[in-house]
């Protein structure tokens, strides 16, 4: 029976943890906006013709026909029922389980059989948030839609999963990917030192929480020079890291997807140039992985790279001091 305390464990209210996140970010932008309402139009009319998402004119997958009887999760355990905008109970969500393996492979290898579906099927890109359902039918979506698909995967093949989110700092390939493309957004990271959230999914087998990144998609990291994502593979390691606090929700709150969506709608031409610089640094990884097997570009990038981390805090300071001086 659903009442408050089980609300409260599904993450449904915006927590501590949440308002922290949200009051470290948000009150910068505001500021930025007043001090610099010449770059809140310009990113507004910037990039008239780049696209509003990356959503594939064919899916690269085929979502199949749910049938009376397949097997999926009937439990309301913790992490493994219905939350917010992730539910593994769909008809849909239950087929594509079925066909990745759910309750016939082990759960290390059905999980990773997810994993890798997410990441190489996938196409992240800067779009309103989306529930899982809604992200398997478009293939394209957000760190967190990604996360929330993965999710109701897992949990619909009986595996334990939540969120891991927090507010990141990246490599510096990631930044010139993301956030050059728009002054307001630069100045915004570079001002913080970090972006406002994103994460990982963790999944339980054998008693113990794993890390998931499918945050990204494997041709954007091929493109950057950055190792592919390993299932069970800490994202610090190599491409983002936590700024600060770390959240482990259960499920993401109510009104997520109208709070989240504010900056979607209100910096549309800012969504549109990122799109443009994602879509770009995509087809430049489909070119690198049309010369070299995934495999192998993982070990030999793997040989030699280093994470060079962008250096926000020293560039922070010339940020600020830069505002000081007007628009």
């Amino acid at each position: 029976m659903s009442g408050p305390r089980q609300w409260i464990e599904k993450g449904y209210f915006l927590n501590g943890p949440w308002l922290r996140t949200l009051g470290r970010a948000l009150p910068s932008l505001l500021a930025l906006m007043a001090r610099h309402p010449r770059l809140v139009a310009n990113a507004n009319r910037a990039c008239p013709d780049g696209p509003e998402n990356l959503r594939p004119a064919e899916l690269p997958y085929r979502i199949p026909s749910y049938r009376e009887g397949m097997a999926f999760c009937h439990s309301d355990e913790r992490y493994l029922r219905p939350t917010h905008l992730c539910n593994p109970r769909e008809p849909d969500i239950i087929a594509m389980a079925h066909e990745l393996g759910s309750f016939q492979k082990p759960p290390w290898a059905y999980a990773e059989s997810v994993f890798r579906f997410v990441n190489a099927s996938i196409r992240v890109d800067f779009s309103p948030p989306k529930s899982a359902l809604e992200c398997l039918r478009a293939g394209h979506g957000t760190c967190i839609d990604k996360m929330s698909l993965f999710i109701a995967l897992c949990r619909a093949g009986g595996i334990p999963a939540r969120y891991r989110l927090y507010s990141p700092q990246g490599v510096q390939a990631l930044y010139d990917v993301y956030l050059t493309v728009d002054p307001l957004l630069q100045k915004w990271y570079d001002t913080l030192g970090f972006f406002i959230l994103h994460g990982s999914a963790e999944v339980k087998i054998d008693g113990k929480w794993v890390v998931s990144d499918v945050s990204g998609d494997f041709y954007h990291m091929a493109a950057a020079g950055i190792p592919i994502p390993r299932f069970g593979e800490d994202p610090a390691e190599t491409w983002i890291r936590p700024a600060g606090e770390v959240m482990q929700p259960e499920g993401l709150p109510l009104g997520f997807r109208t709070l989240v969506g504010i900056p979607f709608r209100i910096f549309r031409g800012t969504g549109r140039s990122i799109n443009r610089s994602i879509q770009a640094n995509y087809e430049k990884g489909r070119e690198v992985l049309a010369k070299i097997s995934l495999e192998d570009y993982d070990r030999e990038i793997r040989k030699t790279y280093k994470p060079r981390w962008r250096e926000s805090a020293r560039i922070a300071s010339r940020v600020l001091r830069e505002m000081g001086d007007g628009p």
